[in-house]
């Protein structure tokens, strides 16, 4: 296991660099970067299956240095007539795959900037006192949303519960949308997970916006499909273009889903007139200019001035691959899932039913059954369960093996995620995993000195 000891030792290679000769820093350079390596987590592992995002696309590996080569800045024509255009054509490209065939987008480097941009453009078009008004945020959404919340001003912060199925709850939404509108409130942004962190579910949009329309009010509809946004690459994509149609603003993460560099995330939006900030034109005359093509000047459409290429590593994707291409990726991830809990069948309860690349699961201990929902059991039996988990998760950690993560929900038993969208995942490996989780399982399980019996 990696030691705080060990990371020390790296970082003091290049102590005292600078009083050694080029040759001898470059060595001590090359042994630092080399002890880095060893001590990172390794993505192109295809047992790391912890996080959101994968190994780095290749043709985007090299569209990233090319861009870092060449290091301009993405803000106007002017500065990088290349770059620019490449943006705006991969912002056309992807506008119909969401359903907003006359909208507009601009690239973020992440979904935290994006989300905070979708809080931005709600309050803008609210046009209203902010302490009047209302932003909804499920308990599953993404931190970031609640922190684009405070950071625009907003006040009135309400978090929606989730359900057991790890969704919006709706009777809690209405009965929060009935006290709102009561308090003569204006409720003016609601973000619907597309792809939770921690369980890869989606909400109920169009039950959702059901509870809207019935109290005649209309929040700016943000699609947090930072994660989930692979559907729209799916079997499914017809389903998912027909419901994000009903939203404002959708953002994706390429750099999880699509395994692009590290970062590229897309905010998209439904209204393309309300992107440009006119304002910001007026005050930015030395950058831009009557001259200049409106199109292609990005910054007027972003919270950030200087930008990086975050869209040209999508768009080399795209030309060297094709459609097809992603299509099939995230084709093999929806098997990858299929064939991972088709092997794991024996003493598995799943947190909830997986709809996308999450896969959440409890081992039950030996004594117990194997019931339908984990609400089954008692109090008791639920501590037993949370005490296995933790178990398992502990040896897993402990041995190296593979890495995955664990999670409380709802105030229920820790369980373990398993994310499967890895390129280098095969089945044989899949076999291998399983494998080796029910030898722990039953290591921990009949050990004495775990107290779950």
């Amino acid at each position: 296991m990696l030691t705080e000891q060990d990371i020390d030792q790296c970082l003091k290679m290049l102590d005292g660099i600078y009083t050694l000769s080029e040759p001898e820093r470059l060595e001590r350079i090359e042994k630092f970067v080399k002890s880095t390596l060893s001590i990172t987590p390794d993505i192109y592992s295809p047992k790391n299956l912890k996080y959101l995002f994968s190994y780095p696309d290749p043709i985007g590996v090299f569209a990233d240095f090319v861009s870092n080569y060449i290091n301009s800045n993405i803000h106007t024509e002017e500065c990088s007539p290349i770059f620019t255009r490449c943006e705006v054509e991969m912002v056309e490209t992807l506008l119909p795959l969401v359903g907003y065939p006359e909208g507009d987008g601009i690239f973020y480097p992440g979904g935290t900037l994006s989300n905070l941009a979708s809080v931005f453009l709600a309050v803008q078009r609210a046009k209203v006192n902010l302490g009047q008004s209302v932003i909804l945020i499920s308990d599953h959404s993404h931190y970031s949303v609640e922190k684009a919340a405070i950071i625009c001003g907003l006040q009135n912060i309400i978090k929606v519960k989730t359900t057991t199925k790890g969704v919006v709850d709706l009777e809690h939404l209405r009965e929060l949308v009935s006290q709102i509108t009561d308090d003569n409130l204006n409720l003016i942004y609601f973000c619907c997970v597309m792809g939770s962190t921690t369980l890869g579910t989606f909400d109920p949009v169009e039950k959702i916006l059901e509870i809207f329309q019935e109290f005649a009010i209309k929040p700016w509809i943000h699609f947090d499909a930072a994660w989930g946004g692979g559907v729209y690459f799916s079997e499914d994509a017809a389903f998912y273009r027909k419901l994000s149609s009903l939203s404002d603003s959708i953002v994706l993460d390429f750099h999880k889903f699509l395994s692009a560099p590290l970062l590229c995330s897309v905010l998209l939006v439904k209204d393309k007139s309300v992107l440009v900030d006119e304002v910001t034109a007026l005050n930015g005359n030395y950058l831009f200019t009557s001259n200049q093509n409106i199109k292609y000047s990005l910054s007027l459409k972003s919270l950030q001035c200087s930008r990086e290429a975050y869209a040209f590593k999508l768009w080399l994707m795209f030309k060297h691959h094709g459609l097809e291409h992603f299509q099939n990726l995230i084709q093999k991830y929806y098997e990858n899932q299929e064939e991972l809990i088709n092997k794991l069948s024996e003493r598995v309860l799943y947190v909830v039913e997986p709809q996308y690349f999450n896969v959440g699961l409890w081992f039950i201990p030996k004594e117990m059954e194997v019931k339908e929902t984990i609400t089954d059991y008692t109090a008791a039996e639920i501590e037993k369960i949370d005490q296995l988990n933790l178990a398992i998760y502990d040896q897993i950690v402990k041995d190296g093996f593979m890495k995955v993560n664990s999670y409380h929900f709802n105030n229920l038993p820790l369980f373990i995620r398993i994310i499967v969208h890895h390129g280098n995942l095969t089945t044989d490996i899949i076999s291998e995993i399983v494998a080796y989780l029910y030898k722990i399982y039953e290591s921990v399980g009949s050990s004495p000195c775990k107290s779950l019996i």
